[in-house]
């Protein structure tokens, strides 16, 4: 019958905190740009989004229309509020 040893070989433990390490990291870097993903497409919904207005300001509201306008304010302001961060970078560099 074997036993388990009492103590954790220190090659094994370094080899298991730089995997930790750079798990970690690689989970930050992704976090980071998942966020920054979220923000920039959340800034330029909120620029893009007025256009959807034009068509139902021009003909009126209709039915069901007034609650589409009402959501896609609810939605520009959303998508304000959480790209209000994002700062594009400048065109002449």
């Amino acid at each position: 019958m074997s036993t388990v040893p009492s103590t954790i070989d220190p090659s094994t433990n370094e080899s298991v905190r730089q995997v930790h390490g750079a798990l970690r990291g690689a989970l930050r870097t992704a976090t980071g740009w998942i966020q920054w993903l979220v923000v920039a497409v959340s800034f330029w919904i909120a620029i893009a989004l007025p256009l959807a207005y034009l068509p139902l300001l021009a003909t009126g509201f209709t039915g069901g229309e007034a609650l589409l306008f009402a959501g896609l304010i609810g939605a520009n302001g959303v998508a304000f509020v959480v790209g209000h961060g994002h700062e594009p970078r400048s065109i002449r560099g």
